[in-house]
C-alpha cells in the first residue's frame, strides 16, 4: 500500500512538471530526468527490479527505490544510499492543529518551499505552482514570524493517504491529524529512517516493511 502510494507521488511530481514516465502494477519508471530527491525507478515488492532498471542504468545520476529492501543491486554497479522503513497509521489521529494553514496560493507555496528547503543541498525549487491545482494533494504550513516553521504534504491514493516532506520541531502529531482528515477515513502511510523513524514510532505509527534506495556511485 505504501509503495504504491509512493509511486503515485512520483507520477504526480512528474505530472506537475510535464515530464514523461511509465506507471504500471510494478511501480514507476521515469522517461525524463527526475527532479531533486527522486529516483529514476521506484518498484513495489515483487517487481522484476533488474529487468525494470536495465534500460536506465546508463542514465546520469541513476537511482532506484527498492520497496522490498531485500535486493542486492551491488552487482549492477549500484551502492546503497540508505535503508528505511515503510510506515502505517490508523485513519484517525487526534492532535491540535492551531497555527497550521492550508497552502493555497503561489505566494504561500513559495514561502513554504523556502522553509522546507532551508536544509536542502539543492538550490532548485521543488514544488511548482501546478501542485496547488491537484485535488489529490494538500500542503499545510505552521505559521511563523517569517513564513512557516513546519510543514507537511498529503497525497491521496485509492486506499490510503501518504504523509511526506514533513519538517519542523514537534510537527508530527498535528501533521498526522491534518493528513488523516484529508484522507477522509483512509489509513496513512509513509516512510522514515533514523531519528525521524524513532519519532514516528513514538507517536503511534507502525512499521510495515523495509525499503532501500540505490544509486550509481558519484565520480570523484
Amino acid at each position: 500500500m505504501a509503495a504504491q502510494n509512493n509511486a503515485d507521488w512520483y507520477a504526480m511530481m512528474w505530472d506537475v512538471r510535464g515530464l514523461r514516465y511509465l506507471r504500471d502494477v510494478y511501480g514507476f519508471r521515469a522517461i525524463d530526468r527526475p527532479p531533486p530527491y527522486h529516483s529514476w525507478v521506484t518498484c513495489i515488492h515483487g517487481a522484476p527490479i533488474s529487468k525494470m532498471i536495465a534500460p536506465l542504468l546508463n542514465r546520469p545520476d541513476f537511482g532506484v527505490k527498492d520497496a522490498s529492501g531485500q535486493q542486492d543491486l551491488s552487482g549492477l554497479g549500484l551502492q546503497k544510499l540508505f535503508a528505511a522503513s515503510w510506515l502505517w497509521h490508523p485513519p484517525r489521529a487526534g492532535a491540535a492543529t492551531d497555527g497550521w494553514e492550508r497552502i493555497t496560493t503561489p505566494a504561500a507555496l513559495a514561502r513554504w518551499d523556502m522553509a522546507w528547503g532551508n536544509s536542502s543541498p539543492s538550490d532548485q525549487r521543488q514544488f511548482p505552482n501546478e501542485i496547488l491545482a491537484r485535488e489529490d494533494v494538500a500542503l499545510w504550513g505552521r505559521r511563523a514570524v517569517q513564513g512557516y516553521d513546519a510543514g507537511v504534504i498529503a497525497n491521496l491514493s485509492e486506499d490510503c493517504v501518504g504523509l511526506s516532506n514533513l519538517f519542523g520541531e514537534r510537527a508530527r502529531p498535528a501533521a498526522t491529524a491534518l493528513c488523516a482528515a484529508f484522507g477522509g477515513g483512509l489509513p496513512l502511510v509513509g516512510y522514515e529512517w533514523g531519528d525521524d523513524l524513532t519519532e514516528a514510532l513514538a507517536s503511534g505509527w507502525e512499521t510495515t516493511g523495509d525499503l532501500a534506495v540505490w544509486a550509481k556511485p558519484r565520480k570523484s
